[in-house]
């Protein structure tokens, strides 16, 4: 009697050990379950706001460009019928013809003054040809459909190169008599030069260029002058002989 009543108190009280880890596991689902119905509403809940936002910055965004289309009727209006308008307009024209008046002009004038310029170019010595070399290449490609600015100031750079030289002395080296002598250029006017073993003469320019002559006798006076430039003698008269036209 004793073991059979032992044993139906045992399984009796492990009923209520089962029933409490049953009612636990249940709370724990429950829980469960409400947090993922709570994180699903919040999600749907921020898709719904976002859309929400999405379609009030459209319709934002359609009423500033409705603001603004609106805006540029406004200002073209206003600009056509403020006050002098009109005015403006006509000086513009105006502008603009003298523009291609002047243009026109300045492809005549540079028209006439291209082969004067390569002409004149002939008659230059060594040394100021060689100094105008970019803008007579220039001068030797143009055409009258060219860009008249770049042609005129070829034209007017050749012109300022050509006074610079004539108004001082200078000096280069260049092969004379089958000599390499140095030549003394006053200006545009004439020309001297001097080397070794007596060698000597004078230039003068020409249409077509500079001509030379031999003079031997003159070696000691061009000599002369070369050592007073460079400091090698007291400045002192020379006797050069001198041809001017």
């Amino acid at each position: 009697m004793n073991r059979i009543a032992t044993i139906t108190f045992t399984l009796l009280s492990s009923f209520p050990v089962i029933a409490a880890e049953q009612d636990a596991g249940i709370i724990e689902l429950r829980e469960t379950i409400s947090k993922v119905v709570d994180t699903q509403s919040l999600e749907s809940a921020e898709r719904l706001n976002w859309q929400a936002r999405k379609e009030e910055m459209s319709a934002l965004l359609k009423l500033h460009r409705k603001e603004l289309a609106l805006l540029d009727e406004e200002l073209e209006k206003a600009g056509q019928s403020a006050p002098g308008h009109s005015d403006a307009t006509e000086e513009m024209k105006a502008e603009i013809e003298a523009l291609k008046s002047t243009r026109r002009l300045t492809s005549e004038a540079v028209a006439r003054n291209v082969p004067r310029t390569v002409a004149l170019a002939k008659s230059f010595p060594a040394p100021l040809l060689k100094d105008c070399e970019p803008e007579l290449s220039t001068l030797s490609v143009w055409d009258s459909s060219s860009e008249p600015r770049e042609t005129l100031q070829s034209i007017l750079s050749v012109i300022a190169k050509a006074q610079q030289f004539n108004r001082r002395l200078t000096r280069s080296s260049e092969i004379r008599d089958n000599r390499e002598v140095e030549v003394l250029y006053l200006g545009l006017a004439g020309a001297y030069y001097a080397g070794s073993k007596k060698t000597a003469g004078t230039g003068k320019p020409g249409a077509e260029g500079w001509t030379w002559q031999s003079r031997p006798e003159i070696h000691s006076e061009v000599q002369m002058a070369f050592d007073a430039l460079d400091k090698k003698r007291p400045p002192s008269m020379v006797r050069l002989p001198l041809e001017l036209k």
